[in-house]
């Protein structure tokens, strides 16, 4: 899960609002919350309700993996994929953590307080195919590392796909010299299977990725590289959440865009967190920065409740501050997972299924005392008008 060492203001401005200060225009988050039950309650009776992007969804959730072979790179990727489940498993034992890693690997996590609660190879919900969503894992890290993240996403109705990066994981860091050429593309095969595979009469992954609505991306560290690389490339993304590093930005770029930074981040540094802000300024449609208050590189991961010991001094336990050397507590990582949570099923629910409501998620303080926020949902908007002039 390491970050990128090597990758390559006031942001206040016109149609933006800062989270910590919202205007008057913006409600306080509960205020925004009762909204989204009052517009599900209200008018017709028919119209689907919308869930509350800031809790779980209404599915149980499946797990299950699988190694798929891209012919054209010689290349295996081992795969897992969480998805809504059918209501038969709802309060089934989750898999439990050691599932993710060989047996020999297994008591490192023996001390695991992570919760999960994805029930492995559980039948597929009804309702589908369902968005596909990808998540890329960090320099050293694991498929596994953001299961709070991917869980919460598959409650609320999407397939996500998480590969291990081949010679990029935790147990085989420094076999792929191309690393950051293969990973877009581990992604984008990711994207041809399950779009493939949901079409393919009996096969295991028939009718589960809906083909006909746009992919997701979200990452971690290298993966938030590896999200806006592919982003970059790839018109089939309709939304991108990269978390604790920059990236590139195409001209092509069209996909709107939450960017999330750690103010303590000890593995990227302030030069990198300087660049995550220099790319939203970039950013072409609606844009979204998050800067998360005391928290560490680490803290937008399980790490700190595995229990391994991984991420202490960047995310977990004390830490010390860049703009004096003092000692401070991290934020709890469970306050930081409910802001990836909730902004996460906001924005994928926003511009891949299209709920308008879910806007008001994306510029309301989820916890308006650990964020700080920049957002320009219109921002494509303006530009559209301004090009048409």
């Amino acid at each position: 899960m390491n970050g990128i060492a090597n990758a390559g203001h006031d942001r206040r401005e016109s149609g933006t609002s800062d989270r910590g200060t919202a205007p008057a225009a913006y409600w306080p988050g509960a205020w925004a919350l009762l909204a989204l039950v009052v517009l599900a309650a209200c008018g017709d009776s028919s119209r689907p309700r919308v869930a509350d992007p800031l809790a779980p969804g209404p599915h149980p959730v499946g797990v299950t993996s699988v190694t798929l072979h891209d012919d054209t790179r010689d290349r295996s990727l081992l795969t897992e994929v969480w998805y809504p489940a059918a209501e038969s498993v709802r309060g089934l034992p989750p898999s439990p953590i050691t599932d993710f890693v060989p047996p020999s690997f297994a008591p490192l996590l023996a001390g695991s307080t992570v919760p999960l609660v994805a029930v492995r190879d559980a039948p597929l919900a009804s309702g589908g195919p369902f968005p596909l969503v990808a998540f890329s894992h960090g320099n050293g890290g694991v498929r596994w590392q953001n299961t709070f993240q991917v869980e919460r996403l598959a409650s609320h109705g999407f397939v996500v796909v998480a590969p291990d990066h081949t010679g990029n994981t935790l147990f085989d860091l420094g076999q792929d010299p191309h690393t950051q050429q293969n990973r877009p593309l581990d992604i984008q095969f990711l994207y041809d299977q399950f779009t493939g595979f949901a079409a393919e009469p009996g096969n295991r992954f028939e009718g589960w990725a809906d083909a006909g609505k746009k992919f997701g991306m979200t990452g971690h560290s290298l993966g938030a590289f590896t999200s806006l690389t592919v982003a970059s490339n790839d018109i089939r993304v309709g939304a991108a959440l990269p978390m604790a590093a920059p990236g590139p930005v195409s001209r092509s770029y069209s996909a709107p865009t939450f960017l999330m930074l750690a103010t303590e981040d000890k593995t990227i540094g302030l030069q990198l967190n300087e660049a995550i802000r220099s790319v939203y300024q970039v950013l072409p449609g609606a844009r979204f920065l998050t800067e998360v208050i005391d928290a560490g590189h680490y803290s937008f991961t399980i790490a700190c409740l595995t229990g391994s010991g991984l991420g202490d001094g960047d995310g977990c336990g004390d830490g010390t501050r860049y703009a004096d050397g003092s000692r401070f507590v991290f934020t709890p990582a469970e306050m930081v997972w409910e802001l990836v949570d909730g902004s996460s099923v906001a924005l994928f629910g926003r511009y891949l299924n299209g709920v308008e409501a879910y806007e008001e998620t994306l510029v309301t303080p989820v916890s308006p005392t650990i964020e700080r926020l920049t957002a320009d949902p219109t921002h494509g908007q303006m530009l559209l008008v301004a090009a048409t002039r």
